[in-house]
């Protein structure tokens, strides 16, 4: 059963990795797939994978750092598919640096992105939710990080911990317009954002001992879930942090 027929999808950052995972299986399950990222032919390659499936999708680039283009994202789908149902807030970057090291160009890059593009992708999408009057889903990705801390991501976990608060004041301000504001909490993903740090000699074996599932989570791990709060199943669910971690948060 295709679970998301009809709707029109925003996934941002969805060229690689875990965005990638979430627009391939939205246009599986019957979604108009928006595929969003910085590079316009990775944009078109991914949204090419879901037509050549059977599903529907566009590709439009977009630097989500920058209010403009955030616009042009919205003005062209709402043009395309004539209007927004679910938005993926999952655009973010990752840099693995000391505390002490890390630099203020690159903490600006990342809250530019994490943070900001977050927050008015997110506010650009509950205005038109409003406006047409018929709810939505928004979701933001989130991680454990904004939980437990970790060595030389200290400039990455604090977007982490506001994408948590973010998310709750939006669904209260949201939840009279039933629109639900929900967050996945990524574990120990397998991509290419954190491909160099595993390959340092025994990082990746001491970080599966960590996982009690036995295994690093793949973007297909996380693309279930995002379903699930996209759909009807979801409807009283708003607010909250759903952890896709393989029990790493249980230890």
């Amino acid at each position: 059963m295709n679970q998301l027929a009809g709707k029109t999808a925003i996934v941002t950052g969805s060229t690689r990795g875990i965005g990638r995972g979430i627009a391939i299986r939205y246009g599986r399950e019957g979604a108009n797939v928006v595929v969003s990222g910085t590079n316009a032919a990775l944009c078109e390659e991914a949204a090419g994978i879901i037509r050549e499936e059977g599903g529907t999708a566009i590709g439009i680039p977009c630097d989500i750092s920058k209010l403009e283009q955030i616009d042009h994202l919205y003005d062209k789908t709402i043009e395309e598919f004539g209007e927004i149902n679910i938005v993926v807030n999952n655009a973010g970057i990752a840099v693995f640096k000391p505390f002490v090291e890390v630099d203020p160009e690159t903490v600006r890059r990342i809250w530019d992105v994490n943070l900001f593009g977050t927050f008015f992708s997110g506010q650009r999408a509950a205005k038109e939710m409003i406006r047409q009057g018929k709810g939505g889903k928004i979701i933001n990705l989130s991680s454990i990080s904004q939980e437990v801390g970790t060595a030389n991501l200290t400039q990455y976990a604090v977007t982490k911990g506001g994408i948590n608060i973010m998310t709750k004041c939006m669904a209260l301000e949201l939840a009279e317009h039933r629109i639900n504001v929900n967050a996945i909490g990524a574990g120990v993903i397998d991509t290419d954002i954190s491909a160099e740090e595993f390959a340092k000699p025994g990082m990746r074996e001491a970080t599966l001992q960590r996982i009690p599932w036995g295994r690093m989570g793949a973007p297909e791990d996380i693309a279930g879930t995002a379903v699930f709060l996209a759909g009807d199943d979801s409807e009283y669910l708003t607010g909250t942090t759903i952890f896709v971690d393989g029990g790493l948060l249980a230890m």
